[in-house]
């Protein structure tokens, strides 16, 4: 009478320790993304280097060095990613306030990231230098800067949409994957930037 139930319950049991492996279809996407991101960037920064190698003349003595505005926009897109762990932290706690208050945060950081840039432009842009058969130094740093600009630009879309979707409070400790895709790319491209930030200041 006794061996049925029994051999159920522990069926029920096996089955409940199986491993089991599932992931969204937003995550998945975003992997794929970010892969094909780190081609293109990993690629960019190899073509970097090759044309600097390449050339016997980088950068002449009236040509401005790297700016050092580069070193702000450095904090502010580390600030934008501190920003978005205090966010993921304060979602798992259900504090929602903080959410909404570090979600702000990381927009006016990120809008400093592009301020900062904006500025290393015009440092470089001031000396009315342009590239020619001689050098492509100051081409290469607005083709590499303004490559990540793009894609930091293209970051504004999720991050406004969720920080929207926390000011209606449509998130909670069960629910916040948006948050969480929204997080990891900022991160890669942060570290991205120091990535390419330390090739720039080495090759030059």
């Amino acid at each position: 009478m006794r061996a049925e139930p029994l051999t159920a319950s522990h069926s029920t049991r096996r089955q409940r320790r199986q491993p089991s492996f599932s992931m969204s279809a937003g995550q998945m996407g975003l992997i794929v993304l970010l892969i094909s991101l780190s081609v293109l960037f990993a690629a960019t920064l190899l073509v970097y280097i090759f044309t600097r190698y390449e050339n016997n003349v980088w950068r002449t003595d009236q040509v401005p060095g790297l700016p050092i505005g580069l070193f702000a926009s450095t904090t502010m897109i580390l600030c934008v990613s501190a920003s978005l762990h205090r966010a993921m932290k304060a979602v798992r706690a259900n504090q929602l306030e903080r959410l909404e208050h570090s979600l702000m945060l990381t927009l006016l950081f990120a809008v400093g990231f592009l301020g900062g840039q904006t500025f290393n432009w015009i440092h470089m842009s001031g000396s009315q230098l342009r590239p020619n058969g001689e050098t492509l130094y100051i081409m290469t740093f607005f083709l590499l800067t303004g490559l990540h600009a793009v894609h930091v630009l293209g970051g504004f879309i999720p991050l406004s949409v969720v920080t929207v979707r926390a000011r209606r409070r449509d998130y909670s400790s069960s629910r916040y994957e948006g948050i969480k895709l929204c997080a990891q790319y900022w991160h890669f491209l942060a570290i991205v930037w120091l990535v390419m930030l330390t090739t720039m200041f080495v090759v030059t």
